[in-house]
């Protein structure tokens, strides 16, 4: 016989349990992007304007000057990152149960689990003109602009492989892809859901739904298995491999939220991932995301666009400029390697050179800095945009490969871009 006692306790335990449990908010609709900017900017005009002291963390949200972002901001891409909303009293209504997607049909066998990451913001002053794809696909309209940019990482922390494959294949569910104009390779639509909002919840900015061509980036904090470049998923054969992850960076079109006329205060960047459940996951719990930020009011007309000349060659470059001498525009591909001082080291994603190295798409360019951190044009080991003369690599001669000697540090990074600045591009390289 059970004894009182011990029912007492398992149900205190389970109250405490159900108490500590998180919420989840459901996604909202995308906004209308025809609606003016008056009337965004009615939407926070009780946005308080003193919001006390900044708080130094030491992450920075790079615009004409730097500006902290909130203490509890994830510290890094590398740290597994909380759903963290708006205070309980704080959040919007519950969504009605039958307002959530329904996932599709699964074998029962393992599955993926998605999570999205917000890192490194920057803000930015661009001008679109109406013919511009950014303006076309609707993630901001013509004018002089400013922007939220920040990175979106999506780690595959699940059991199983995420597993699209082609997004031509017979069979697919009218409008699960889309061809984006703008990054030129097809897309999963609707797979971001990307919102400003003040800290009870409410819409500022023009947020939108960005639709991505999911691929693998790079290992999540070393957990999968290498994979030689010919193994990863790619915008061809579309999929997230477990314990890797898919990178969209803050330099790509559209990879924003336009927050001009937003009043200078705290806000919070939400971020949702399968929002319509179109991809099967073992939780749907983790695919939300809050990122605590300080918007500052915009800077006089000196001050210059993301405060001047910056030596961050990660930065979102201020026009479409081209070419391997840009300072701007540039990803970090994973941690810095390691090398033998004085060996050689070649570094390529080019399937077409003899000998091929590695597999591209687009028109990407590689640098490679000495050390452990990204460098400018002119003290770069190496650089590369086209690799291959046209008899050698015929449409793949735009995919790029280096060649360097390991300097005397043993430590080099990996930069890669796409040869226009915010242009989308795949530079799934191998090392030799």
């Amino acid at each position: 016989m059970t004894r009182p006692g011990l029912w007492l306790c398992a149900l205190g335990l389970l109250s405490l349990l159900a108490a500590c449990a998180p919420e989840v908010v459901n996604g909202s609709s995308a906004r209308d992007a025809s609606k003016s900017d008056a009337a965004l900017e009615a939407a926070a005009d009780d946005v308080v304007s003193d919001r006390g002291p900044s708080i130094d963390t030491g992450e920075k949200v790079y615009l004409d000057v730097p500006v902290a972002v909130d203490s509890d901001a994830p510290p890094s891409m590398d740290a597994p990152v909380t759903t963290d909303g708006p205070a309980a009293g704080d959040r919007p209504p519950a969504t009605d149960a039958s307002d959530v997607p329904t996932p599709p049909p699964t074998d029962g066998g393992p599955l993926p689990n998605l999570i999205p990451i917000v890192a490194n913001p920057q803000i930015q002053e661009r001008t679109f003109g109406a013919a511009s794809c950014e303006v076309t696909e609707g993630c901001t309209v013509a004018g002089n602009r400013r922007l939220l940019r920040f990175d979106l990482t999506t780690p595959n922390i699940g059991a199983a492989d995420l597993y699209l494959g082609s997004p031509t294949a017979a069979g697919r569910p009218a409008g699960m892809f889309e061809f984006g104009t703008c990054h030129n390779h097809w897309h999963l639509r609707g797979y971001a859901d990307y919102r400003l909002v003040t800290g009870d919840g409410r819409e500022v900015g023009r947020g939108h739904k960005q639709s991505f061509c999911l691929l693998d980036s790079g290992r999540y904090m070393g957990i999968g298995p290498d994979l030689p470049a010919a193994m990863r998923y790619h915008c061809g054969n579309q999929g997230i491999h477990a314990g890797w992850m898919d990178i969209y960076g803050r330099h790509l079109d559209c990879q924003y939220i336009d927050i001009t006329g937003v009043p200078p205060g705290h806000y919070r960047i939400r971020a949702q991932i399968n929002v319509e459940r179109v991809v099967a996951e073992s939780s749907y719990a983790d695919n939300e995301v809050y990122y605590p930020i300080e918007i500052p009011a915009p800077v006089t007309a000196d001050g210059g666009a993301d405060g001047g000349v910056s030596m961050d060659p990660t930065l979102a470059c201020p026009s479409a400029v081209e070419g391997t001498n840009r300072n701007c525009g540039w990803m970090v591909e994973g941690p810095p390697r390691t090398c033998t001082p004085g060996a050689r080291v070649i570094i390529g994603c080019n399937q077409g050179c003899s000998p091929a190295i590695g597999m591209c798409a687009g028109d990407p360019m590689l640098r490679v800095c000495p050390g452990s951190a990204p460098c400018a044009d002119l003290t770069a080991l190496a650089s590369n945009d086209d690799s291959c003369p046209p008899a050698d690599g015929g449409v793949t001669r735009l995919c790029s490969r280096v060649e360097f000697t390991c300097p005397t540090i043993g430590r080099y990074t990996i930069l890669s871009g796409a040869f226009r600045a915010g242009g989308a591009y795949e530079c799934h390289f191998d090392i030799r």
